[in-house]
């Protein structure tokens, strides 16, 4: 068989294949005494139909059937022979027609992966800031705890509003004389000084008590959220149904248990808001440092990519972002997925060239994935998603997508080897804030 190819770009390759003559002939032999022993045609026994016959009743079918075997034959055998891994192919239109005593000659055209070699990779510097939990930072926690465990309790005693507390209120908003549709409510929740509401309306509130009720003029902003008294000047009727205050507890040990029967005392709960705190901290301290690494690779082999492939990261990426709708009850029927598509290319385009990057890397490296790696990532997911390992890696192998889950562990552990063998200058940065992190 005659194969030869050319190279149209880094990523593209045209393969010519003839198949000789002498293997078409045996082909179309073979094909044309299976259709004998099965052919009913009237007059002959099965098996004993001659060719000339046969090729009257069903020739067109049979040189279909021996092009496609030939094509799909020769071709695994071409890539073979000219040790190709096409990451696409792209089919002809049509395979051309057999020709008795002529060879069986086509031509197709494949993306193939980028050949290169990665280069200054190793012995990156990279700026990361130390890990370092403040007891500032842990008390800033523990008083966000309490805020989390705070109630609405009515006020105690008799008194009038003040800033601060939640009024519960019965209002309606008056034009002419006429109820506004759509501008009242008969349980409203308001926190006065909050902003909820006008300026206006929550400080009128300010010395009412619990029972009383008021009118009084104002015009309400153009841009008050509700646009059926937005930038109108009308007359509010309000009753004060009830006033209540925001309750914190003590931080003492019955807060701290009431989040956790593993807590006992207060203490308990400090030392796992610091261990959360610690914990958050060097996620985001190695989120930092992988991303300094992707960039700098990125930057210093510079690789034409297939388009195959970044269609393919495009379609993930699409297909994750719908999923996410989703799972949040949006409906996505009308939206555009080409244009969706169009839209994260270049986010394609760039984690495509980091994967390829990552994989030549790994493979300079000698990186692999043991069976122990690929369960401990079904554990992580396990515990993410709250199932069990097994069950994880049983969604993984009924959709295949055991290989795909073996690239991504052998990229993290690239990354992890590129970060070990780094350089990493501290850097001189704000530490974050409790704000940033949650327990």
């Amino acid at each position: 068989m005659e194969v030869k190819v050319e190279e149209l770009s880094p990523v593209e390759r045209r393969l010519s294949v003839a198949v000789p003559s002498q293997n078409v002939a045996q082909e179309m032999e073979q094909a044309y005494r299976q259709w004998g022993k099965r052919a009913k045609i009237k007059g002959f026994r099965p098996g004993k139909v001659p060719r000339t016959i046969l090729k009257r009743y069903f020739g067109k079918e049979i040189e279909e059937q021996v092009s496609q075997e030939l094509f799909r034959q020769s071709l695994n055998e071409a890539l073979d022979e000219v040790k190709l891994q096409p990451v696409s192919v792209k089919m002809p239109n049509a395979l051309p027609p057999l020709v008795e005593g002529d060879p069986f000659s086509y031509s197709v055209e494949v993306e193939v992966a980028p050949e290169f070699t990665a280069t200054d990779y190793l012995n990156l510097t990279l700026t990361g800031t130390p890990v370092a939990v403040t007891e500032e930072m842990v008390d800033q926690r523990l008083e966000e705890l309490r805020q989390v465990r705070a109630t609405l309790e009515p006020v105690a005693e008799e008194r009038p509003v003040r800033e601060k507390d939640f009024v519960v209120l019965r209002y309606q908003a008056l034009e002419n004389g006429a109820a506004i549709e759509g501008g009242g409510s008969d349980n409203a929740y308001v926190e006065v000084g909050a902003g909820k509401l006008p300026a206006e309306f929550e400080e009128r509130l300010v010395g009412l008590t619990k029972g009383t009720a008021t009118s009084f003029e104002m015009t309400v902003p153009v841009d008050f959220v509700n646009p059926a008294i937005a930038g109108k000047t009308v007359t509010f009727e309000v009753e004060v149904l009830d006033i209540k205050e925001l309750r914190v507890p003590e931080l003492d040990d019955a807060l701290a248990q009431s989040f956790s029967d593993e807590f006992k005392t207060l203490d308990d709960l400090r030392q796992a808001v610091r261990q959360d705190l610690e914990r958050r901290q060097e996620k985001q301290h190695y989120e930092k440092l992988r991303q300094q690494v992707i960039d700098q690779i990125l930057d210093r082999n510079p690789v034409e990519v297939p388009p195959s492939l970044v269609r393919r990261e495009q379609e993930a990426i699409v297909r994750q972002q719908l999923n996410l709708l989703q799972s949040r009850g949006l409906n996505i029927s009308g939206l555009n997925p080409e244009s969706l598509l169009e839209k994260v290319k270049d986010q394609a385009e760039k984690q495509t060239r980091i994967n390829l990057i990552l994989d030549q890397i790994a493979k300079q490296e000698g990186i692999t994935v043991s069976d122990d790696d690929v369960t401990a990532g079904y554990q992580r997911i396990a515990a993410q998603v709250g199932d069990t390992p097994e069950m994880v890696r049983k969604v993984y192998e009924q959709r295949q997508m055991v290989e795909d889950f073996k690239t991504q562990i052998r990229a993290e552990k690239t990354l992890e080897f590129l970060i070990d063998k780094a350089t990493v200058v501290s850097a001189t940065t704000e530490a974050p804030t409790a704000e940033d992190t949650a327990i």
